[in-house]
């Protein structure tokens, strides 16, 4: 086992390290030929063949960099495997217990390192542990990779190992290979496995009750029990089994066979049944044999479920051929979205605003397209969104911003406007001629905008006040709305009457809200104030202890006793009876029934 230089050939080394060659620096006027005279030990074993012979080494020259080195040198290296003559006494030499290695003037060297934690970290330019990343002391003999110690060198033929056994695992067999070669070449025409077949029809209507399925239309293809009842090709069912798709959902039972027969469907499943996945499988299966892009076309309402449903379609395409998609949706770079687009792509996945933005440019055709998606429609086809800011500037501003990046129909309001376009605008919200309408505080009032279901405070109101009738804009008349508030520390001077408004709602706050320390600064005093409001407050339960208290600082204050300290304390005593007689009734105002309060006199 040897240390430093660069690693020599390993088509004779016998060890379980191979010996790194050493660097010897010569000038170039000097012999090119050298004797190697280092031996390689192992333990247990002879390490040097008697009459070997000596290799010569090949001379290599070596440009340095100049932030290295200010001068060329000639590097000689080690090709060949070096061999010791035996009438030196070594070739029976062999490693001993503590398993070191001998030097040519009987000199120990370190042994080798057993464990990663015992080796250090690499310099700049030194090899690297493919394992741990530590200084690469030693090459192993089966890879030919740098390694640091006895443990990485395990670590490491174990994975080569597993990835041997992963690829064996992988490839498919000639046969199989050869049948996914005819499946695909051939047309895919769905029909009812012959176990569906076999099934008697209250057997499937039972089923259809029990999974909650409920179906309308002409000729609707009974619910698959698998995957493996679509016949798929093999690498689909694979990729299906890979995504953690086992057995299929109620959605996917009956919505993938309708969609293999290329109807028309309208479904709706609860968030996280499988809708996506169900759609998928038939986009997959009729775009796959044909030859014009773009084939297919999925459209989704938010950029986030756009690249979801991208990142599932990819594992399901995984390994099909030519199959490739893109993602067009605003927020990210156009130029790669249409570099993308010229690829040959089968499936387009977009969000409305950039789709439209690039179709006005020309830049795809979508007349090839023979299976189009609109996932969430609900939520694609919105009723009007109205958006409060805190300045007529930043209405316009931002009016322009949404409907640049999105392609949505936007328009701004506020106190600059004429009567004239004031009139128009409402008229254009409640013909739903607008989608987004971006308000000063001027709509905040007063109106009953029946079709509005969500409310956005972009920037959070100066008031409670103002905060209450604004968010109330969403769900007027008895109808059910949402407000959405956007909060930062400008506003901190209202986060605990926000919290106080918001939470008995049942709406979840987020954490930054809660944890703000302005926030539990104002809780704090405002448990203050009432703390001395109780306290100051006159109850019959307190009146003798205020009474008894005026007496006595009375008393210290007159310091004498006599007619006029006594009138004194009996004028105090009567002020504080007064009090209390007025006050008496408003302080059990909320409590039921109102009780009996005794009346002093003095």
């Amino acid at each position: 086992m040897w240390r430093g230089g660069s690693r020599c050939s390993p088509g004779t080394q016998r060890n379980m390290f191979l010996p790194r060659s050493v660097k010897v620096k010569r000038s170039a006027d000097e012999d090119k030929t050298c004797t190697a005279k280092k031996n390689k030990l192992s333990s247990g074993k002879p390490l040097l063949e008697e009459n070997a012979e000596l290799q010569d080494c090949k001379s290599v020259t070596t440009e340095t960099s100049a932030s290295r080195c200010d001068s060329n040198e000639l590097v000689q290296e080690c090709t060949e495997p070096v061999a010791i003559p035996s009438n030196l006494g070594l070739g029976n030499t062999s490693l001993g217990k503590d398993n070191q290695n001998t030097n040519e003037d009987g000199s120990l060297e370190e042994p080798i390192k057993s464990f990663s934690k015992s080796q250090r970290w690499a310099e700049p330019g030194e090899p690297v542990c493919v394992v741990c990343g530590r200084y690469g002391e030693y090459i192993c003999d089966k890879t030919d990779e740098d390694i640091c110690s006895l443990e990485c060198k395990a670590k490491h033929l174990l994975q080569i190992q597993e990835k041997e056994k992963k690829l064996k695992s992988d490839q498919p067999t000639k046969a199989e290979s050869q049948a996914e070669a005819d499946l695909l070449n051939t047309p895919y025409f769905y029909k009812d496995h012959s176990f569906i077949l076999g099934l008697q029809d209250e057997q499937v209507e039972n089923l259809k009750l029990q999974l909650g399925i409920a179906i309308q239309g002409q000729q609707v293809p009974r619910p698959i029990i698998e995957f493996e009842h679509c016949g798929f090709p093999e690498t689909l069912n694979s990729n299906l089994k890979n995504s953690g798709y086992e057995v299929p959902t109620p959605i996917q039972m009956q919505m993938i066979p309708v969609g293999l027969l290329g109807r028309d469907i309208v479904a709706s499943a609860d968030t996280g049944s499988g809708k996506t996945a169900a759609f998928l499988l038939p986009v997959i299966m009729k775009v796959l044999k044909e030859a014009e892009t773009p084939s297919a076309l999925i459209l989704a309402p938010t950029r986030e479920l756009a690249i979801q449903i991208e990142r599932q379609a990819k594992e399901l395409m995984a390994g099909l051929p030519n199959m490739r998609t893109v993602l067009l949706v605003g927020g990210l770079p156009l130029p790669p979205q249409l570099h993308r687009l010229k690829q040959s792509v089968k499936v387009i996945i977009a969000t409305p605003g950039r789709l439209l933005e690039i179709l006005k440019q020309n830049s795809v055709q979508l007349h090839g397209i023979k299976i189009v998606v609109v996932d969430e429609d609900k939520k694609l086809f919105k009723p009007p969104v109205l958006v409060f800011v805190d300045c007529k500037l930043g209405a316009d501003l931002l009016s322009d911003a949404v409907h640049k990046i999105t392609g949505l129909q936007c328009t701004s309001m506020h106190s600059e406007k004429s009567q004239v376009e004031r009139t128009a605008v409402l008229q254009g919200l409640l013909q739903e001629k607008y989608e987004v309408i971006v308000s000063t505080g001027v709509l905040g009032r007063g109106l009953d905008l029946v079709n509005v279901k969500l409310v956005v405070n972009f920037d959070m109101p100066s008031s409670m006040d103002e905060y209450v009738h604004q968010v109330g804009r969403a769900g007027r008349l008895g109808h059910s709305g949402t407000a959405i508030t956007f909060i930062n520390n400008n506003s901190k001077k209202l986060f605990w009457d926000v919290v106080k408004r918001v939470k008995p709602t049942g709406t979840i706050l987020p954490p930054q809200l809660l944890n703000s320390p302005y926030l539990h600064d104002q809780k704090r005093r405002e448990q203050q104030r009432l703390k001395q409001l109780q306290n100051s407050l006159v109850t019959g339960d307190n009146i003798m202890d205020i009474i008894r208290k005026h007496d006595k600082n009375n008393s210290q204050s007159a310091g004498c006793t006599g007619d006029l300290s006594t009138y004194r304390a009996c004028t105090k005593r009567k002020a504080v009876l007064n009090l209390y007689n007025q006050y008496s009734t408003r302080a059990y105002t909320y409590s039921s029934p109102i009780p009996t309060f005794p009346r002093f006199s003095c």
